[in-house]
């Protein structure tokens, strides 16, 4: 394959002013997959003596297994205190938040070994990166897709319940990273699709960007008009098939969209915060297949290794603009329609211009690929708009919604004395549930609601959250029961039912 002469040719270029270390997969011929001690263990001892790398302790699991960040820099300064700088993006890089997709884990620790060993010293002139190869050590361990508490911290980032998605929150804020890359694996093995109806998906690497309508509008057209493409191109090129993520195929019945459009999974999450964000998922090979290194993994880590250095050196030679469009989101929100408005429903819907696509998929049977066309609903909708409000008052479960606003890094204040304040009072006159469109998808409530102006009495211990922050777009959508991404939405926050809702969005000029 082109892809892996290409690999060859890049691992065995630049001037080695050091030897590399084996990774602990290479260690062990492939054989076996180290766990996250081995992993930890390689990663300081690239770190050590080394000027341009540092081992950051970001905390530990639900296992109690520790989390850490490998920093690669070639500033003294951002090694020492983490700070952005005016003319480096800095880049975080999350792999193996499921634990059973382990490669781009591995691929972190190729990438790694280069760069401690004095490799690709252009991409630092322009770049400061921050490598988390294990963010769920639990997973990793125990051979499964949850941590050990069974969280599935990849669609936490609302709820917060997970200490290893709190843990990845305040790393966003701790190292300020204009561009988040999230490394996933997709399995080929479907239940419905391969077990019952004989066909197997036929992905090598798809790429999703932050996609919900409320994101930055800049970094929309930034990421979607610029990076994506250009990401997909240049990794088609080097010969590996790439493609716009489609989403997880798994019946042959299903419609079929793109990435998520919600705040709970990590892409949108961070595009949220005003940071470029990008997903990669490459192919999981069955376990049945006749490979040359167990399930692939040689291959599988070749792919993530592609994926990700393609890039760090897009995010290199476009650093400038990179910065500047993540910096003036995170600054200055700006929403895609008038004024600064929020789309409460958002969803997808049938494409109306492309109603059908064809993808194509490999028999199980004989290995025969064929193109099956699959109705297309990747039409984004985005409607309900309401305007930012000045703030959110809190009147409801105060002390464990101050400890929420807290992981989330939220600013808030706490009413001490009573208080009278125009607001909002959103009445909740039905609550329906939201049509599966496939089976294992969590179930969504739709809300309707009627909103009335009038006061409110605030009293000592209600919570007051202003909206002129950088995460008042962020928190908006999580607060406001009438977004789709509501934070009620959640297991474990009942708030849902018909009635005032004890959360009451400012009116302008309302004193607060």
């Amino acid at each position: 394959m082109r892809w892996l002469l290409l690999l060859a040719a890049l691992w065995g270029s630049d001037a080695r002013p050091h030897s590399e270390p084996l990774t602990p997969l290479k260690e062990a011929n492939y054989l076996s997959l180290p766990d996250s001690h081995d992993i930890d263990q390689y990663l300081f001892s690239l770190a050590a003596d080394n000027k341009q790398a540092r081992m950051v302790a970001l905390g530990h699991s639900a296992g109690g297994r520790p989390l850490y960040g490998l920093l690669i820099s070639a500033s003294p300064a951002f090694l020492q205190h983490y700070q952005p700088e005016p003319d480096k993006a800095t880049v975080l890089v999350l792999a193996a938040q499921h634990g059973n997709e382990p490669a781009g884990a591995e691929a972190v620790q190729q990438l790694a070994s280069e760069f401690a060993a004095g490799r690709h010293q252009v991409l630092l002139e322009r770049l400061n990166l921050v490598l988390v190869a294990m963010a769920n050590p639990d997973g990793r361990d125990l051979a499964r897709r949850h941590n050990a508490n069974n969280d599935n911290t990849n669609i936490d980032y609302v709820a917060m319940n997970a200490g290893e998605t709190r843990l990845l929150v305040n790393a966003l804020h701790t190292f300020d990273p204009d561009l988040v890359y999230d490394a996933h694996e997709s399995g080929i093995w479907k239940r419905v699709l391969t077990r019952q109806q004989g066909w197997l998906t036929d992905v090598e690497v798809q790429f999703e960007a932050g996609n919900n309508p409320n994101i930055d509008a800049r970094l929309q057209d930034y990421t979607s008009g610029f990076l994506l493409p250009a990401l997909i191109k240049q990794v088609n090129e080097a010969g590996l098939r790439a493609e716009r993520y489609r989403g997880e195929i798994t019946s042959l019945e299903q419609r079929v969209a793109r990435g998520g459009l919600g705040i709970t999974n990590l892409r949108n999450y961070a595009a949220m915060q005003g940071r470029v964000s990008v997903l990669v998922e490459s192919r999981l090979d069955n376990k049945g297949g006749d490979y040359v290194t167990p399930r692939n993994i040689a291959e599988r880590v070749s792919k993530q290794y592609l994926a990700l250095f393609s890039l760090l050196q897009l995010a290199a030679e476009d650093s400038e603009r990179l910065i500047r469009v993540s910096r003036q989101a995170r600054r200055h929100w700006q929403s895609a329609g008038s004024g600064r408005a929020l789309s409460m429903d958002v969803h997808f819907t049938r494409n109306e211009v492309q109603p059908e696509v064809s993808i194509p998929l490999v028999r199980q049977a004989d290995g025969q690929r064929r193109y099956h066309v699959f109705a297309n609903h990747d039409a984004i909708i985005a409607k309900e708009p309401v305007s930012l409000p000045p703030a959110y008052a809190i009147t409801r479960e105060r002390e464990r919604m101050a400890r929420w606003l807290q992981r989330h890094h939220i600013r808030f204040t706490t009413v001490r004395a009573p208080q009278v304040v125009h607001a909002g009072h959103i009445r909740i006159t039905d609550v329906m549930p939201q049509p599966r469109v496939k089976p294992g998808v969590r179930e969504k409530w739709r809300v309707q609601a009627d909103t009335q102006a009038g006061v409110v009495t605030l009293g000592p211990g209600d919570l007051l959250v202003p909206m002129a922050q950088p995460l008042g777009p962020l928190a908006a959508l999580m607060l406001d029961p009438r977004s789709a991404n509501a934070l009620y939405q959640e297991e474990g926050w009942h708030w849902l039912m018909p009635g005032r809702f004890p959360v009451f969005p400012v009116s302008p000029g309302g004193e607060f």
